[in-house]
């Protein structure tokens, strides 16, 4: 059974003249009268009842209408939203992201997307940067927000940078040095420094050692853990201090101040996704993360 044989019947159930249904279908009458025969010889039932002045339809034929008009529309809503799953508007999206995009772009590019695909389930995690990258390539996840080490995009990894913003010193609130704005990365060469672990950020932890190293020191990392928010906890207690994103200030954590560095060194946040991935959703997703980004935080 053919589409078209439907369709034809219900044209003919309709009209109750082969001559209009056929001027309907924009066909001539002798294929409709064949594709009705069809219909009834395939199904075993007849459907109409013929004379030289009237067609009738049968109570069957009545009971199939009823049911062919539903597989019409069956098939019209099936085919709409196939288009729009093609189109990216239907369909799932996971995301990763590391604790500080919270703070920064992530709460308005999520906003932005739903306001245009708002059919699209999201789901989001919070993994480290070492998680997120073994979450694409295993397609737990189909995007990321992290600070990938260099070179990732050797390993079907494609980068691209939404989010730049300063580095801030985070020390503890009666430090001898929270007077200090900008402070001098040189003056932290003598404290104890609370980092995350390489193995979950190793693009942030090596890129605050590089900038340590560049002005004549390596940090003493006295204690590490493995999110931002337990760093900035443990610099209120006193232990030591730390370098962490300028978003992460909005963590309003009491017994700690932020200082701007001197120089104006920055972080990047980087959108990561499996390269080739055809999902027209994450298409839509990565667009839309683009614009906004680029309204926040232009990436020079």
């Amino acid at each position: 059974m053919e589409l078209r044989h439907i369709t034809s019947f219900i044209a003919v159930a309709e009209e109750l003249h082969f001559g209009r249904a056929a001027k309907r279908l924009n066909i001539s009458q002798p294929p409709l009268s064949q594709q009705i025969r069809q219909l009834e010889e395939e199904i075993g039932v007849r459907l109409f009842n013929r004379t030289r002045r009237r067609v009738e339809i049968t109570a069957a034929g009545l009971v199939f209408l009823t049911e062919a008009r539903r597989i019409m529309a069956l098939t019209k809503e099936a085919v709409r939203q196939t288009i729009r799953a093609d189109r990216g508007e239907l369909g799932s999206l996971a995301i990763g992201f590391i604790g500080s995009a919270n703070y920064s772009v992530l709460p308005r590019v999520i906003l932005d997307f739903r306001k245009q695909y708002q059919e699209v389930e999201l789901s989001l995690t919070e993994m480290n940067t070492s998680h997120q990258l073994e979450a694409l390539r295993d397609d737990r996840i189909h995007v990321g927000f992290m600070r990938p080490p260099r070179g990732i995009e050797n390993e079907g990894i494609s980068v691209e940078p939404v989010f730049r913003e300063p580095l801030v010193a985070a020390i503890p609130g009666h430090h001898p040095l929270k007077g200090e704005t900008p402070l001098p990365l040189r003056l932290l060469a003598k404290e104890s420094f609370i980092m995350i672990p390489r193995q979950r950020g190793p693009g942030f932890f090596d890129s605050i050692i590089a900038l340590c190293q560049q002005e004549g020191f390596s940090p003493h990392i006295v204690l590490e853990a493995s999110q931002f928010h337990t760093v900035i906890g443990l610099v209120a207690t006193g232990i030591g201090v730390s370098i962490l994103p300028a978003s992460m200030q909005r963590s309003r954590m009491k017994g700690v101040v932020f200082r701007t560095i001197a120089g104006g060194v920055e972080t990047v946040l980087d959108m990561a996704w499996v390269t080739g991935n055809p999902s027209p959703v994450l298409r839509n997703f990565i667009d839309i993360a683009r614009k906004t980004a680029r309204s926040l935080s232009p990436c020079r």
